[in-house]
């Protein structure tokens, strides 16, 4: 029988928490159908950086070599005119979330992306004008990148492998882009998918994948706006990760909860999602609320569970122990310092806290989405602390995002735009955890898709498939 090899792509965290961490995952699935397909064959592309972190997760040594993963170095460096090409084919879109990253920035303390803010005039030329043309979007962009970008990181594995069809799960990432522009050099079938929500109201991106897996019909919306995709190429999947969130058999009781955290048992438990270098004022916030729990203004004894940012960069991370450090000897709060998500014992744990959490704060964040499939209250913060910052560096420029427009009309996100509202939703939240309970169920049915466990599946269903259809 002759050998059938698929080429997947493992540049980023996220891709890991999307399809291998947990028991019954993506990558489960695949090794279960290896052990009685042996044409297969699967290789992993992994950056170098990522090489101790997935490498030995990745070895099954009762599939021999037919799972192997390779090492592939993808220069980020661009000349002159492939920064140029770049800047085009990007601003081919021009949405809310574009307009935060490349006129205000998401970090208050630096530059938009680019660093040149008053180049958004001419970005939003490009996206009316250009970008309205479907052809340059869907065939134009593409050629211009395989003469313009003549670096082949890939060239040899594929030489070496000759794959059948080639998964690319983070679409944004330079990383995975490369791999797709090696793939339609070579014509073969791409399969790939956003690594996260927030994905595809960016920055255009300059291949189309022969199948798109959109996490949702929100996803799916986004692809074909944004993105020019032709909707019989999208299959909808559901977000594999939520899989692992929506199951009960790692649950455990609230009592068991609040004892290996030292809470009283008759504790509510407030869970404040950190916004890192995004949110400079949230101590503020917590000062606040520590401070009307502390004077039995909530009725209840209130407690504060914090989990810092948990991003990529080190110098989120260390704002994020500046900002937060002054709350450690506090009785009434937990640090959640952990990265759950990879770790599944980690992410057992925090599925928990957050599963009994009694309000769930988090600054407009995928946090939110994970939150309502535990359908906890929600709340988000709007305000600057005792600040009056200017709108560039304000947190409300954050509700401008294009992906979170659909949460918000839910209404299951209650948005703070003052201390008191903040002590009023938490108050009502607090008393009445059905409250808003319809609006969360509105935000599942309407942003997080089929909460049925078989997300996963779907995706390696889809993947599968690609094969048999393959060129």
């Amino acid at each position: 029988m002759k050998q059938k090899t698929i080429f997947i792509a493992l540049s980023s965290p996220a891709v890991f928490r999307n399809l291998f961490f947990f028991p019954q995952s993506f990558f489960e699935r695949v090794k279960e159908y290896m052990r009685t397909h042996t044409e297969l064959r699967v290789i992993f592309l992994v950056p170098p950086q990522f090489r101790e972190k997935y490498g030995a997760f990745l070895k099954t040594p009762e599939l021999g070599d037919r799972i192997q993963y390779e090492i592939i170095t993808v220069p980020s460096r661009k000349s002159f005119l492939q920064k140029m090409f770049y800047f085009l084919y990007s601003y081919l879109i021009f949405t809310g979330t574009t307009k935060i990253m490349a006129t205000m920035g998401t970090r208050p303390d630096e530059p938009p992306a680019g660093g040149r803010w008053y180049l958004a005039p001419a970005k939003i030329v490009i996206a009316r004008t250009l970008g309205r043309i479907r052809w340059l979007k869907t065939v134009l962009v593409q050629a211009l990148h395989l003469k313009i970008f003549t670096e082949r990181p890939f060239q040899e594995i594929f030489t070496k492998y000759n794959p059948s069809v080639v998964f690319a799960p983070h679409l944004y990432g330079w990383f995975d882009t490369m791999l797709i522009a090696e793939a339609k050099r070579h014509g073969i079938k791409t399969v790939g998918m956003p690594a996260g929500w927030d994905h595809l109201d960016k920055y255009f991106l300059p291949f189309h994948v022969d199948t798109l897996l959109a996490q949702s019909e929100q996803v799916k919306r986004m692809a074909t706006k944004h993105q020019a995709y032709n909707e019989r190429s999208i299959v909808i999947t559901g977000y594999p990760h939520f899989d692992f969130i929506s199951r009960t058999d790692y649950r455990i009781s609230r009592e068991e909860l609040l004892k290996s955290l030292n809470f009283p048992l008759d504790a509510k438990i407030i869970l404040y999602v950190s916004g890192s270098a995004y949110c400079p004022d949230e101590p503020e916030i917590i000062d606040a609320i520590l401070q009307w729990a502390d004077e039995g203004k909530f009725g209840f004894d209130v407690r504060v569970i914090i989990r810092p940012y948990l991003g990529g960069r080190k110098r989120d991370k260390e704002i994020d122990e500046q900002k937060f450090n002054r709350f450690e000897e506090n009785p009434r709060v937990r640090f959640y310092q952990l990265e759950f998500w990879g770790d599944l014992e980690k992410s057992i744990e925090f599925i928990n806290i957050m599963n009994h959490s009694d309000v769930v704060i988090s600054v407009y964040s995928t946090m939110v989405l994970e939150a309502a499939v535990l359908d906890r209250p929600l709340m988000a913060i709007s305000f600057d602390g005792h600040h009056t910052r200017p709108y560039r560096h304000s947190i409300r420029r954050f509700e401008e995002f294009d992906h979170f427009q659909d949460v918000l009309k839910t209404g299951a996100l209650k948005t703070a735009r003052s201390f008191d509202d903040l002590f009023a939703f938490l108050y009502s939240y607090l008393h009445n955890p059905e409250l808003d309970k319809e609006k969360r169920q509105k935000l599942r049915e309407t942003v997080c898709y089929h909460l049925d466990g078989k997300a996963s599946e779907r995706v390696f269903v889809a993947l599968i498939g690609s094969i048999n259809t393959g060129k």
